[in-house]
């Protein structure tokens, strides 16, 4: 057995090198340090392989494949329908409330997605008050139950192969339900941390989308060429914003009433997506995405949410070709608080940038759509023509009332989760809700590579003794606290890693030290695989830590700032609570 803690320590440092400074996607990065494992011969070919077979790993992916169809139900897209119709703070109670909730069972990007739908569309002057909070209640509910986080099943996951119980249903609840608890209390007590109310009227080129259009010569005999900014009627356009304009590769900006427009001056506006129909009232004027074919025009828009792992992230608009992609143009970008400047075109995009797209006939038919965005109103792009999109009423109350049974059952322990999944993703199948093919396109395959390499890390760091020697590290670093000072210790350690990377790739790398680290003080490895599971869990201080996080800053227009500001506090509270109970519930 290949027993060298130097190179495995070289692999680890050079995964968390990859993830956090160099952003590559975990699913390469885990991936190649994988293989890399199973080349030098750290794991043999069985257990390799068996990483990817794992049974909270298929647990984990068949109850994904649910998931599919709860999001379809009527009660998930119409979930902020009778919300918003109070004022602030019940409507902030009802948002806490409801999302954690549903987040217990639903997966929380879906939930996120409605809601965030919802809350543009009935309160656009407040958004910044409540999609903040709406991400952060999304992660605490997905602490109460097994299958609220992918992360319970990992961490789940990786204790079964360690020899371990796997979790229950309830597992993580009595836990969970006062972690929750005391957090939404202080979410409410945090409510003075809110960013202020949106001002239309202040820094709109700091807060909207930044769109392009192009001046033509002459439309119609119409021409804007030789005439003033002001003389055209560009300066006052409500909600639009003439922020600068690119002329011959140079930048006018800030720009004047008095500048004289010329041909192919690109004009670049910052502004309300409402506001673009007034950008089409100029016949001289052409609104362009990331191509320029000369019909191009606005038709359907739709927002969207650039993924992390996205294929585009890193990338111009010009070098993706993104029509070509999507068949969709990009003629806006958001990108948190931040103030964009140089053309649409040549603007990198990043994981989180809101884009508005102009889309074509075929945009709905492809199968990428998922796998690189979040769509903001929750609509099911990326379905093949005649795919239902929204179950009705009585579809979605047996949809709903199986997976609770299924649920139900597991928890007392009258039916295997697994089992119980697959009955009902079969009647799912059987009665149309969902088919082959939709489920074929959707079906994650980047968890079941990451897993799975994970799995096989797990086993490297602990059959080579560098598990034994972290932890002997961090042993030496608590000295004369304990195994309760061991506890924070590996607690803070995920916390930490789930805050730079993401929160099954810190769980992955700390599981195993974790588990060690119980070993030496001889404690029951329970509570260490507690403070694993809550504290990956635990990613409250920037967008980029957890998918919902991410989903939400541009659209709420946050800068990391605010970030830091409201989960310090959260993530203070959480951390003191789960300290605090875990040990209680689950002594050592």
């Amino acid at each position: 057995m290949f027993d060298s803690q130097l190179l495995i320590a070289v692999l680890v440092a050079a995964l968390l090198i990859a993830l956090v400074v160099f952003h590559i996607r975990p699913l390469l990065a885990f991936a190649g340090v994988g293989a890399a494992l199973f080349i030098i011969g750290a794991v043999d070919q069985t257990l390799y392989l068996n990483g990817f077979t794992n049974g909270s790993l298929m647990t984990l992916m068949v109850l994904i494949i649910c998931s599919f169809a709860i999001e379809k139900t009527y009660h998930v897209r119409h979930l902020g329908a009778s919300l918003f119709n109070g004022k602030f703070v019940p409507n902030y109670v009802k948002l806490l409330v409801v999302s954690s909730f549903t987040s217990a069972f639903a997966n929380n990007t879906a939930v996120v997605a409605t809601l965030m739908g919802c809350i543009k569309k009935n309160l656009p002057s407040n958004v910044n008050k409540y999609l903040l909070p709406l991400s952060y209640a999304s992660i605490l509910g997905g602490t109460l139950t097994l299958v609220g986080t992918s992360t319970n099943l990992i961490v789940s996951g990786f204790a079964q192969e360690a020899g371990l119980a796997p979790f229950s249903m309830i597992t993580t609840t009595p836990v969970a339900v006062i972690v929750v608890g005391v957090c939404l209390v202080c979410l409410l007590c945090c409510i003075p941390l809110l960013p202020p109310s949106k001002i239309q009227e202040q820094h709109r080129e700091n807060t909207s989308y930044f769109v392009e259009a192009q001046v033509r010569a002459v439309v119609n005999g119409q021409s804007l060429v030789g005439k003033t900014v002001f003389e055209n009627g560009l300066r006052d356009l409500g909600s639009l914003y003439l922020s600068e304009i690119i002329r011959q590769g140079g930048v006018i900006t800030p720009v004047s009433p008095n500048e004289v427009l010329q041909s192919n001056d690109r004009l670049m506006f910052s502004g309300d997506i409402n506001a673009l129909e007034t950008l089409q009232q100029f016949k001289g004027l052409k609104t362009v995405g990331a191509v320029s074919e000369e019909d191009a025009n606005i038709g359907q828009t739709v927002e969207a949410v650039l993924l992390a792992d996205s294929v585009v992230v890193g990338k111009t608009i010009k070098q993706v070709k993104f029509r070509s992609l999507f068949d969709a143009s990009v003629i806006g970008i958001r990108r948190g608080n931040q103030k964009l400047s140089g053309g649409l075109g040549n603007t990198v995009l990043q994981a989180g940038d809101m884009l508005l797209l102009a889309i074509g006939n075929d945009f709905k038919d492809r199968n990428n759509l998922k796998r690189n965005f979040v769509f903001i109103d929750g609509a099911d792009f990326g379905n093949h023509s005649g795919e239902q999109q929204t179950l009705s009423k009585a579809q979605s109350r047996w949809v709903l009332g199986g997976f609770v049974a299924v649920i139900g059952l597991s928890a007392i322990g009258l039916l295997p989760l697994l089992k119980g999944l697959l009955i009902l993703l079969g009647a799912y199948v059987i009665t149309g809700i969902l088919n082959v093919q939709y489920v074929r396109r959707r079906i994650p395959f980047e968890i079941i590579v990451i897993v799975g390499s994970a799995l096989a890390l797990a086993h490297a760091m602990q059959t080579s003794g560098l598990a034994d020697t972290v932890s002997g590290a961090l042993l030496t670093l608590t000295n004369g606290y304990g195994v309760y000072g061991a506890f924070i210790g590996v607690f803070l350690a995920t916390l930490l890693l789930t805050e730079l990377i993401t929160n099954n790739a810190a769980a992955a790398i700390i599981f195993p030290i974790a588990l060690a680290t119980a070993q030496q003080y001889g404690a029951d490895p329970m509570p260490f695989v507690m403070a694993v599971a809550f504290g990956a869990s635990a990613s409250f201080l920037s967008p980029f830590g957890y998918q919902t996080n991410l989903m939400v800053y541009s659209a709420g227009n946050y800068s990391i700032k605010d970030y830091v500001k409201l989960g310090l506090p959260l993530s203070i509270v959480y951390s003191i609570t789960a300290l605090v109970v875990i040990p209680v519930v689950y002594p050592f």
